[in-house]
């Protein structure tokens, strides 16, 4: 009630004490200050909003990922076990194949000698045999100089075999496994 006392009324006008005044026009000031910052904050909250989202997002993404790369990482395990197990069951076979074809070369008539010679010679053709697979495969029988000329066997190897028939019961082939 005493400071409605102090600010006098008119029609057109209202008078206040100069530190009211100053304190109503800091206080509008301010109040304008906000009003124009509103759009300016409502803004930035909706961007900081946006990437609180876009974080939650992502991060969501990620778990999904790393699940993913978990599952990935133990079936490479798998197949490389697998993988390990299957070349070890091949290159079993291919000594198996080895012996197999050093008994036809020692055994078999001429036509199967000559079949067996252009097998070895495909395989070493594919990558399948190398020089020292040849060698040792064919050393010691009829077909071991075609063979080792074949694959270009250096000259330490080419000791010549004077009685094949001797050689014939000999398989000193070792193969290794």
């Amino acid at each position: 009630m005493k400071s409605t006392k102090n600010i006098l009324f008119d029609k057109e006008y209202v008078k206040v004490k100069k530190e009211t005044f100053d304190s109503m026009n800091n206080v509008i000031k301010e109040s304008k200050k906000v009003m124009e910052m509103q759009p300016k904050l409502q803004t930035i909250f909706n961007e900081v909003d946006n990437y609180t989202n876009s974080y939650k997002s992502l991060e969501k993404e990620n778990k999904k990922y790393e699940k993913e790369i978990t599952k990935l990482k133990k079936d490479n395990k798998y197949l490389d076990q697998e993988n390990k197990s299957l070349m070890d069951r091949l290159n079993y076979i291919i000594q198996l194949l080895k012996k197999f074809l050093r008994k036809l070369l020692q055994r078999g008539n001429e036509y199967t000698k000559d079949e067996t010679a252009d097998a070895i010679k495909d395989y070493y053709d594919n990558e399948v045999f190398d020089m020292h697979d040849v060698i040792g495969i064919s050393r010691g029988t009829t077909k071991q100089d075609e063979l080792y000329d074949y694959v270009v066997a250096p000259d330490y190897y080419k000791e010549r075999v004077r009685n094949y028939e001797e050689e014939y019961d000999k398989d000193d082939f070792e193969l290794s496994m």
